[in-house]
């Protein structure tokens, strides 16, 4: 059976059936390798800039055009060994002519060469499509206001410099950056300091400033941005260039504002005037801060790197003159100039005997001046003198290193004697001692409480009688003082403490209130509403030298106790996620307290008075 065409060239290409099944399969395979010749071609990829004279400060365009359908879309990512990708967009256009329909696609990348040279703009994948490799050449940028190689004059660049390139850890590097310029421009945004190597803590320094500043013949107006680094570990720190990103004007002429006076109008610039802008990327250096170590010879406990560090305190009464039972406030601030609030250490006062110490929170202040940081952090402490005396108050010391000197310092409060007396109570004076020469005088012949007394009475005899007068007076005074005081302590045994005790905080003095806040941060897991609650109870359950800290008082007690009060501070001051119980702590401490007041007995009363001036 034979197939039959009329068209002899039919004949010619399609066989017969007696050709066999070999010619078919011929024929099927040659129509595959024209279809896959077909999709292969379907997707054309041209590369090309926007154009041809390109320098190393100037940012310019990749255009990608994809005629026809691409197998995938475009992996621009190997772009970023020699560029600095700023931005894709795309567009799609369709053709039709002689009836066959063409799509084109073009994607455009914002790009800043990264060095000077012959660059390769690598091969990009589209799915299993890859467009072509093409070489460009950058020529050098502008540098301080000379003209680049390129032809473009340097209308804008950057200064970018440290004051310190080999600092220690933690110490503070002053980043300056200076933008010169002698064109007007818009929309300009500078990149922030970032930096390969490690962490840098950045602090951008208070307000930019500006001026004008004339180098090699030329004026130029100039805009000052600083900032403060602190390296948080040794090392290698580079930081990338910064990119300041703006539009400056193509080069056509502006128009005048309406309102005269020979300015640039913004406004009018561009809405009733022929002025265009283009896009421009100005590059910085980059900069590597070598970064060394805490050097081996400090000797302090916690590492501190500083310009200067000062000690400072005061006291709301004179120290010399207080009384017991009358509490005191001294506060003690710390003042560090290149340091952060995270590197000031805690401000602590020691327990004393016969002192009843009450902290409050710190107050810190972190300054941001032109200069660089300056922290300050203050403390109060309540002192409250538990009897009259003396008591030594030892010195405060921290050592720290001066970065400009570059050795180890001390900043020292020095040691001072507080000086304190009794209460002002009735005070019972020793009974004179009556001369013997007096008291061989026959007391019959004395007339004691006699005011009409002859005049042959000896002044001695007459001295002696109002001296024995006296002291009888003032002994029965002091019987009927100690009778009223025992009758009053029996009724009231804490009445004598009532003055002291509201100028205390009133949660201190609240129990009932104390339980209720430490049930209900247990119920809320709060860690820090469970801190407070605990330390406003600690000195209904430690009397005497009550812990001021979890730590303190986890070192009072057992466990399990003890554990679960040391994950709570690790949660608030550590950073850790730790676990503990609430509801153990809770009824640990219910049981703590049933605990003392079974030992403490008939000693409960005694145990309440060490805040207090022994009577």
């Amino acid at each position: 059976m034979m197939f039959h065409s009329n068209n002899p060239g039919d004949i010619a290409l399609i066989p017969s059936v007696r050709a066999g099944g070999r010619s078919i399969f011929h024929l099927m395979v040659l129509l595959l390798l024209l279809l896959l010749s077909g999709l292969v071609q379907g997707a054309q990829i041209r590369v090309e800039t926007d154009r041809s004279d390109i320098a190393a400060d100037d940012n310019f365009q990749i255009i990608f055009s994809v005629e026809g359908d691409a197998a995938g879309e475009p992996d621009f990512s190997v772009l970023n060994k020699d560029f600095e990708l700023l931005g894709t967009s795309q567009s799609r256009s369709v053709s039709i002519i002689n009836g066959k329909t063409s799509r084109t696609t073009r994607y455009l990348v914002n790009v800043l060469p990264r060095r000077e040279g012959e660059l390769t703009i690598p091969p990009v994948s589209f799915g299993n499509d890859k467009s072509p490799q093409v070489k460009i050449l950058v020529k050098e940028s502008g540098v301080q206001g000379r003209p680049s190689a390129a032809g473009a004059d340097a209308s804008v660049f950057l200064e970018v410099s440290v004051d310190e390139e080999t600092p220690y850890v933690q110490q503070q590097v002053i980043l300056t950056v200076r933008i010169f310029s002698s064109i007007s421009w818009r929309e300009a945004s500078l990149s922030e300091p970032e930096f390969e190597g490690g962490e840098v803590l950045v602090q951008k320094l208070g307000e930019d400033s500006r001026y004008q500043k004339q180098r090699a013949g030329k004026n130029w107006q100039v805009i000052e941005r600083r900032y403060a680094l602190f390296p948080q570990q040794s090392g290698d720190m580079r930081m990338q260039a910064l990119n300041l990103h703006l539009r400056i004007p193509a080069g056509r002429k502006k128009r005048q504002s309406p309102f005269g006076g020979g300015f640039n109008d913004p406004f009018f610039d561009d809405f009733f005037s022929n002025q265009s802008y283009r896009n421009k990327v100005v590059r910085g250096k980059e900069i590597t801060l070598k970064v060394k170590p805490a050097p081996a010879g400090f000797t302090g406990g916690q590492w501190l790197i500083a310009r200067s560090i000062s000690l400072e305190e005061s006291w709301s009464d004179d120290p010399g003159k207080l009384k017991a039972g009358e509490p005191v406030t001294r506060t003690l601030a710390i003042v560090a100039d290149g340091v952060t609030l995270g590197q000031l250490p805690d401000l602590e006062i020691d327990e004393i005997d016969g002192l009843r110490i009450y902290p409050d929170e710190p107050v810190a202040q972190e300054q941001a001046t032109s200069v660089g940081i300056l922290s300050t952090s203050s403390r109060k402490f309540a002192i409250i003198p538990v009897r009259p005396g003396d008591y030594g108050i030892p010195a405060i010391e921290l050592k720290w290193w001066n970065s400009e000197t570059d050795k180890e310092e001390v900043a020292k409060i020095a040691p001072r004697v507080i000086k304190v007396a009794g209460s002002a109570r009735v005070s019972v004076p020793p009974v004179p001692v009556v001369p013997e020469t007096v008291a061989e005088k026959p007391p019959e012949k004395t007339a004691p409480l006699q005011v009409d007394l002859p005049p042959v009475v000896s002044p001695v005899a007459d001295g002696n009688k109002w001296l024995l007068a006296g002291a009888v007076l003032f002994l029965v005074l002091w019987l009927v003082t100690l009778v009223l005081f025992l009758r009053l302590k029996r009724s009231a045994p804490f009445s004598c403490r009532e003055e002291a005790e509201a100028k205390l905080p009133a949660a201190d003095l609240n129990t009932k209130a104390a339980w209720k806040a430490l049930h209900e941060s247990v119920e809320e897991g709060s860690a820090a509403g469970i801190r407070e609650a605990l330390l406003m109870l600690a000195p209904v359950i430690w009397p005497e030298q009550s812990p001021r800290s979890l730590e303190a008082m986890a070192q009072r007690v057992g466990e399990p106790l003890s554990g679960e009060l040391l994950n709570v501070s690790r949660e608030l001051y550590a950073g850790e996620k730790a676990s503990w119980d609430g509801l153990r702590i809770e009824q640990e401490m219910k049981e703590l307290q049933k605990d003392i007041r079974r030992k403490a007995g008939s000693k409960k009363q005694e145990a309440l008075k060490p805040m207090y001036p022994e009577l």
